[in-house]
This record gives structure tokens, sequence and C-alpha cells, in this order.
């Protein structure tokens, strides 16, 4: 019998893995699709996953996390990316530099007669990100757990009083430009897992992503899931991927049957279980409950748009030469940001080791497509894949003429393999007492744990990696106490 066994694709249940073995529990990580951090097509290779990677600076979560299980390797091969990302709208181009003044004196130009609001908006907004991100640093639940937690909680009502004044400020200021106000949307679809929440007091931890730093390494998000894979095997752990669980028991202790792709089924059994939010198993642990825990009660979790992916292999000379890595394109600023209005671009860099050429460049392009079967059905994606060629096209006027690799079938296949790793976008309710959006790991059960990025979707791409350590932390507790 194992100590823990993890169930997810996602990279929080990798980090939960890894460390879960790092710290002596004999571990086991059952990856279900087994999808990984790229997807590879002859000569291209696609990041199945295309938010940007914050959180690798001096200091910060992941690249502590790095150092704590001992993976150099990412540290030194994480590059920073300035303009950390680039917002496109028919007459704007936002590149959001990592310095502050830099930044400012950008929005300014495009936006003149709003430069000294912006100016003060972001003197603001650092403020704040600083103090949620020394909250963050101290309380990674974010949620208050005890009397002490809600006491430190109250020192920051000053504050969060402050941020009420300013809150309506910013609206007034983004409802009196529409460009504007669509700059901030493209950046929060862009950044965050959740939709509709950017003027909360956690929200200037998103708005100032760029002052912390974008990062991008030579083998894309695949890097970070090997190298903790890596550590999970070093530590006596296993690893199985490719396979469907079927059955599982919940007693003293936790009894998974699984079948591997040729169909051969197999049992485990651990002490603990951590299981992805994104994992498509749930309804085996829930047995037919429809609610896992109170918070889901409280706090519901919706998932409102799924992400839909097309991926292109081209020629590099069709890449506009100032062109960032990751950029969000809005085609129409009168309509909403996820009414077929959006565009999330990635592409790889001329030094990425994962391309065999230089003068070949993986593009993927994104759209968020609302939560409904009918709208993925393949006629539709179809469509949904032509309507981004087509908005690309004035973008990217030589695009179509030097792509090399197209298949529509296999980015509607990995469209919807990878929901097990890739975010959708959700409607969360932000706590009623604190104001953030984030929920509790536990479940009814008193050895079963959830990871997962919408468990804290204040923190935007860290939250994944946070939430991993804290699912971890829970059980390393428990064993802790029972030893």
């Amino acid at each position: 019998m194992h100590d823990l066994m993890v169930i997810g694709d996602d990279l929080s249940s990798h980090v939960a893995a890894a460390v879960g073995a790092n710290y002596g529990l004999d571990t086991v990580l059952v990856a279900p699709r087994g999808t990984g951090g790229f997807h590879l097509e002859g000569d291209f290779a696609f990041n199945i996953d295309p938010t940007p990677l914050s959180g690798f600076g001096v200091n910060q979560t992941c690249l502590s996390l790095l150092a704590e299980l001992d993976i150099p390797l990412i540290e030194r091969e994480g590059k920073i990316l300035n303009p950390a990302y680039q917002i496109i709208l028919p007459e704007h181009r936002i590149d959001f530099f990592n310095e502050k003044e830099a930044l400012v004196n950008e929005m300014a130009r495009e936006f003149p007669q709003h430069a000294r609001k912006i100016s003060a908006f972001y003197e603001s907004a650092a403020k704040k990100s600083k103090i949620f991100s020394e909250w963050l640093h101290t309380h990674p639940f974010i949620q208050p757990l005890n009397i002490k937690d809600y006491y430190n909680f109250l020192k920051m009502t000053p504050y969060l009083l402050l941020h009420q004044i300013e809150k309506t400020k910013f609206k007034n200021l983004l409802n009196s430009n529409v460009s504007l106000k669509k700059v901030f949307a493209a950046q929060e679809a862009l950044l965050s897992i959740s939709s509709g929440n950017q003027d909360s007091f956690s929200s200037s931890y998103i708005h100032c992503t760029p002052f912390r730093g974008i990062y991008y390494f030579r083998q894309g998000k695949q890097i970070i899931f090997n190298s903790l894979i890596k550590i999970l095997e070093s530590k006596n752990g296993l690893y199985l991927d490719s396979c469907e669980v079927l059955n599982v028991k919940k007693e003293s202790a936790i009894a998974i049957e699984f079948a591997d792709k040729a169909g051969n089924t197999s049992s485990l059994s651990a002490k603990n279980l951590i299981v992805s939010t994104k994992w498509e198993g749930m309804y085996l642990l829930l047995a037919g409950k429809k609610k896992i825990n109170f918070g889901d009660w409280i706090s519901p979790v919706q998932i409102s748009h799924l992400p839909f992916t097309i991926h292109l292999g081209c020629v590099r000379k069709c890449i506009p030469e100032k062109m960032a890595r990751h950029l969000a394109i809005v085609s129409d600023v009168q309509k909403n940001i996820f009414d077929n209005n959006l565009i999330i671009l990635e592409s790889s860099m001329p030094e990425d080791e994962m391309m065999p050429a230089a003068n070949k460049v993986s593009l993927t392009a994104t759209v968020f497509l609302p939560h409904d079967p009918d709208v993925w059905s393949r006629e539709n994606l179809a469509a949904a894949a032509s309507s981004i060629m087509e908005r690309l096209e004035y973008f990217l006027p030589f695009l179509k003429e030097n792509i090399e690799f197209f298949d529509l079938d296999k980015s509607i296949e990995i469209s919807k393999i990878s929901r097990s790793v890739f975010n959708p976008k959700y409607k969360i309710r932000n706590s009623f007492i604190t104001g953030f959006a984030a929920r509790i790991n536990k479940t009814r059960f008193k050895n079963v744990y959830l990871t997962g990025a919408s468990l804290l979707a204040d923190a935007g791409f860290e939250g994944e990696i946070i939430s991993g350590m804290n699912a971890a932390s829970r059980v390393i507790g428990s064993c802790a106490k029972i030893t």
C-alpha cells in the first residue's frame, strides 16, 4: 500500500506528487491522459496550455518550489520575456513591459487622454499586489483557516476599504473608453482562470504580472512536467500514464481499479488520495453525490468557457519581427470579449530546443467557447477554426501561404483531451467575508484532498503550483500526526 496516490494530468497534480515523494511519502501519480506539456507533430512542437508562465523570479513561488525540490535545470534555462505579452486591438497595440514606468508610458502613448489616471492606477495596483503577494506567501490557502488568520486578515481592512473607493474610479476609467476596457478584459482572459473578476483586491496581483516577469523555456512547459516526474521517480515513486480509472473505493484506505492502454486491469491502494479538480472521473469519487465539500455549496464554481486551440506549423517569415511570444487579439472593441472576439496566440521562439529549424514556427491560436455540448460538434468547431483563420489574416496577412501543417481533426482531438491540463474559464463566487476567490482543498472524506488552479483563482498561473503544494502539505501533515 502506498502512502499517497495522486490522480490528475495537470501541473498541480504533478507538483503534489513530486512534493509528497520528496518528503518521504511512498507516492504514485496516475495521469489518465498522460498528455503532458506539449504535443509533437512532425517538425513542430506545440504547448498544450499557452498560459504565460509567471512566478519564476527570485524569491517567487515557482522558483522557491524548484529550489525545495532541488531542480536547478529550470532556473538556469528560464528566460524572462520583455515585453511579457502584447494586446492587439483594431487601433491599438500595447506592449506590456516588465518595468512599471515603461508600461505606464506605453499605455499613456496609446491612451494619452487617460495618462494621469492610468499612472495612478498602476501605482495603486503595485502596492496592492505587494500586499496580496505577502499575504499569499504567509497564507498559501488564501482564505483564513483559523482565528489567528482572521486576526491577520483584519490588519488588511484599511487597504480593503481604500480598494472599494479605487475600484469605483477604475470602473469609471474603463467605462470612459471602450478600447481601454477591452485591453484589461483581454489581459484578464490571458492570465486569469476566472472571468469577470478584474476589479477585486486580488486582481492587482494579476494586473502586475508583467512586473513579476513572464518566463519561457526552450522545451516549453514540458520541462516542468519532466522535472517533476523525474523527482517523483528518483524518490522511488511510481508514474502511471495513459490509463483509465474504472473504480474508486473509499474506506480507511483508498483503492482504485484501472485499465492500461492494452485493456489490462490492475489495482492500487493508498492511505491518502489527492485528485485534480479537472479529473474527468471525479464522479467515481463522489459516488453520485453532487457536492464534494461545503465550500462548493457556499462558493460554487462553474465552467463558463472551454478552450479550443488550432495548431499551425508555419515558416517564420510570416511572423512580424516585434511580435511577442504571447498575445491577445481583440477583433471588435464593441463586442463582449468571449463573443467570438478574442484569440490567444502563442508562438515558439527561434531558440526553442523543440524546434528543429530556426525558420520554423509553431503557432497555437486559442479561443474560448461556451461550455455547451452543441457548440463542440465538429461542424461548429470547423466554423470556429475558419473564423480564427479569417481574423488572424488581418494581423498576419502572410500567414495562410506560409502554413506547412494544419490538421483540424487533430486540433479538435487535442483540445478535447487537454481539458485535463488546460484550465477553462470559471465563474467563481468570491467569499462574502474576505472577497477572495479561493476554496478549501479538504473534502468530506478525511483522507481525500483536492488540487487544481480553480482552488486558488486569485493567484493566476501560480495558483496551479501552490494548490499542488497545499494538497501535498495536507497529506504530509496528516502522516506526521499518525507517526
